[in-house]
């Protein structure tokens, strides 16, 4: 299925929440690899993604950047002149990051009906996503709307 790479880093942040294992309940031998893949496979994207994320960084980089950064006492004109500097690469690394999440990703990675219901069955506590609480109900209907076909 092909998707955004935002939308591809959605479900990655999602899909690490899942837990294998809670208590004496437990995932299927079966469900636990496919789950596994389909970590390591949005992972690759992940960390794809923030290795060019550097990249681009590096490249937008003016090169006495980083000299006015570690020097410490900058005159005011080395201040004014390093503040517009980095104003400038944190725009157009954002520019960056808003076209690269607009780029086209192949990813399958589905769950059947009866491979959700194992899910919920283990998955029913509340999680944190990006620092932002979600009570398991709402975690599991997130999970469904982006993985159940």
């Amino acid at each position: 299925m092909n998707m955004t790479l935002n939308e591809v880093l959605a479900r990655q942040n999602f899909i690490n929440q899942l837990v294998l294992k809670n208590g004496e309940n437990e995932l299927p031998k079966e469900l636990k690899v496919k789950l596994m893949g389909m970590r390591i496979k949005l992972n690759k994207i992940r960390n794809q993604h923030d290795e060019d994320s550097k990249e681009a960084v590096k490249g937008l980089k003016p090169d006495n950047f980083d000299a006015l950064y570690q020097k410490e006492d900058k005159t005011e004109e080395e201040t004014t002149a390093f503040n517009d500097m980095h104003t400038k690469l944190i725009e157009e690394h954002n520019a960056f990051l808003i076209e690269k999440g607009k780029e086209e990703v192949e990813f399958k990675g589905t769950f059947t009906e009866d491979e959700f219901n194992e899910l919920v069955f283990v998955n029913s506590d509340d999680v944190e996503i990006n620092g932002t609480p979600l009570n398991g109900a709402d975690f599991l209907e997130i999970i469904y709307t982006l993985f159940v076909e």
